[in-house]
């Protein structure tokens, strides 16, 4: 079986003055070293870096510049590999660096090259550690903490679960750390807008991810047809158990229709060229799987051809937030010319027509919830 661990920077730093929580990767170590005794094949997702980086620069808080934050990168990921390295060295046990960027992945043979890399170190019995080129990575199309990264990987080798262990148990009907009362869920079938309302947007202090992240990376990977699962870190040998059937945190169940290659190549993959504002009335429509159409857009942004990946935002109290993204029908000269027209008015205003909507329902993929 193929599974995917993925540890978050709340995890792996901890409070050590260090900036490593040890005992937390030891436990990572001894339950990959006894997953892989037992038959199964780990792929190590390790965020940390930034984190590692900034205290060891002497950073007090997570930098606000791009270069800063490359820079602690830089630092902090090779403080990360030693970690492993020694850890891993008990049981003689390889390891594989694998850095990779989103945008990197979002070209189609660097995508495969990726795969066949990973599906190859998994052959030669060495376990890949995967984190996100932070030193390099363009800052606007950054994975959340590597929590979009780790479901990503889950397609890349065709895994049939992936963990992630964070500071909190699970998902809650509030957030805990405020209500006591708070109730875990145990089990989730489906990712509605409610439930990624219910996630909130905060996240640590060193990290960049939070509950709305990996409730993203949770509706990636089930669409795939992983089943995932999100726990504390002071939980992670119950891993073990899982497996086994039992239940711990929470599990996301992966869809009896998982959403075709296309679809999930448009959310996770492919880069925007442009972006598209639109009001309340295109927003809940495109949240109740809508198509776009123009007379729903506010404004357009960028330069782009038909066929083009566009991010779909929606601003609010002077504040955009990306709900989806999509292929659009017109270029961006056009979108401009019929954006707040009736689709019926298309033919006239450009003299041709590619169809009644901008974008259309089965080539967009909504993101996130209207968190307000």
């Amino acid at each position: 079986m193929k599974l995917v661990l993925k540890i978050g920077t709340s995890s792996i730093t901890g409070s050590d003055p260090n900036g490593i929580s040890a005992p937390l990767v030891e436990s990572t170590v001894d339950l990959i070293a006894d997953l892989k005794s037992r038959g199964h094949q780990v792929v190590l997702v390790s965020s940390g870096a930034v984190g590692l980086g900034c205290k060891q620069l002497g950073f007090s808080e997570r930098p606000k510049t791009v270069t800063s934050i490359q820079a602690a990168a830089s630092v902090g990921q090779n403080l990360l590999t030693n970690v492993y390295q020694e850890f891993f060295q008990k049981y003689n046990q390889t390891i594989g660096q694998v850095l990779l960027t989103r945008r990197g992945l979002q070209d189609k043979e660097r995508y495969l090259n990726a795969r066949l890399t990973i599906r190859e170190l998994l052959k030669l019995d060495v376990i890949p550690i995967i984190n996100e080129n932070d030193a390099v990575a363009d800052d606007e199309i950054k994975f959340s903490d590597n929590d979009c990264l780790s479901a990503l990987v889950s397609e890349l080798i065709a895994a049939e679960h992936l963990f992630i262990v964070t500071d909190i148990e699970g998902l809650f009907t509030e957030d805990p750390r405020k209500n006591p009362n708070a109730k875990l869920i145990e089990i989730v079938e489906e990712i509605d807008f409610d439930l990624q309302a219910k996630a909130g947007i905060s996240g640590t202090q060193w990290g960049t991810g939070g509950m709305a992240s990996k409730i993203q990376a949770a509706k990636m990977a089930t669409s795939f047809g992983t089943t995932v699962h999100i726990l504390s870190g002071k939980n992670i040998r119950l891993i073990r158990d899982i497996l086994n059937g039992k239940s711990y945190g929470t599990t996301f169940l992966p869809r009896n229709n998982p959403e075709d290659a296309r679809k999930a190549w448009i959310a996770f993959g492919a880069h925007a060229k442009g972006k598209v504002y639109v009001d309340e009335g295109a927003l809940h429509a495109i949240q109740k799987g809508g198509s776009l159409l123009p007379v729903g857009i506010k404004k357009v942004k960028g330069h782009f051809g038909r066929g083009a990946a566009l991010e779909i935002a929606f601003e609010e109290n002077s504040q955009a937030h990306v709900v989806a993204i999509g292929i659009t029908k017109y270029r961006s000269e056009d979108l401009n010319k019929i954006a707040g027209h009736l689709s019926d008015e298309i033919q006239q205003v450009l003299g041709y027509s590619y169809g009644n909507s901008a974008i259309h329902c089965d080539d967009l993929v909504v993101l996130t919830a209207n968190e307000n």
